[in-house]
């Protein structure tokens, strides 16, 4: 699994705008080959949006930024406006993942 990170520098007052653009997107990552999860964090300071998915592989990304609905959730938003600077994009490989234990009825 990979994780991607991708990192917002937002205009002061943008962050909610940005969170509220990704929390009403619907369609386009959700239902894609390959995606496993996305996580929209916004900083205490509120000068960054950070976007955080997992992928089942890096052909999966690969073939996501490849795709239509890649350029149609990218597309003409607008969202250019509310950052002070480019987007920076980091991937990573999931090394270690845990998830909280499941204690059994007892």
């Amino acid at each position: 699994m990979i994780a991607i990170f991708n990192s917002l520098p937002v205009k002061e007052g943008a962050a909610d705008e940005i969170v509220d653009r990704f929390a009403e997107s619907r369609g386009h990552v959700q239902g894609f080959p390959g995606f496993v999860s996305m996580e929209v964090l916004k900083s205490d300071a509120e000068d960054e949006v950070l976007v955080v998915t997992r992928w089942r592989d890096r052909e999966s990304f690969e073939a996501w930024v490849h795709s239509d609905e890649f350029s149609k959730a990218h597309g003409r938003s607008g969202a250019g406006v509310l950052l002070t600077g480019h987007p920076k994009m980091t991937s990573y490989l999931v090394a270690v993942e845990r998830a909280p234990e499941v204690s059994e009825p007892g």
